[in-house]
């Protein structure tokens, strides 16, 4: 599997999630906002792509990058340099988590060239 690592917030996972997804030469492999709304405040965040053919899609790409849009629209407002200091570490273990069960699906389902789209360091502004 390849990664990405982005440099910044996850805005700016998503944001890159979106132009490659909106490019046409990937495809969201799980949705983009796992888990429930509070998860939304972790200031890490793991997107995985895959490189799907169109006709082999399950999800349009149209419905996919509006998938994407719900997920920025619900974390522009959150300001992630308020995150407590200390809980970085249980923070970035809950994406490790949540990104295992990913992978374990992708695993257990049909073999795909996945990305996964990471965050490199938090960044408080």
């Amino acid at each position: 599997m390849n990664y990405e690592r982005i440099e910044g917030t996850p805005r700016e996972v998503l944001y890159r999630a979106l132009d490659l997804v909106g490019s046409g030469e990937y495809s969201l492999f799980a949705h983009p906002v796992a888990g429930n709304e509070r998860l939304l405040r972790n200031p890490y965040r793991t997107v995985v792509l895959t490189q799907t053919p169109p006709a082999r899609r399950r999800i349009p790409q149209d419905r996919q990058t509006a998938f994407i849009n719900r997920a920025l629209d619900k974390v522009e407002d959150i300001e992630y340099g308020e995150i407590p200091a200390g809980t970085h570490a249980d923070y970035a273990t809950v994406d490790f988590e949540l990104f295992k069960t990913t992978m374990n699906s992708a695993e257990n389902g049909e073999r795909q060239e996945l990305l996964s789209l990471r965050q490199q360091k938090f960044k408080t502004w």
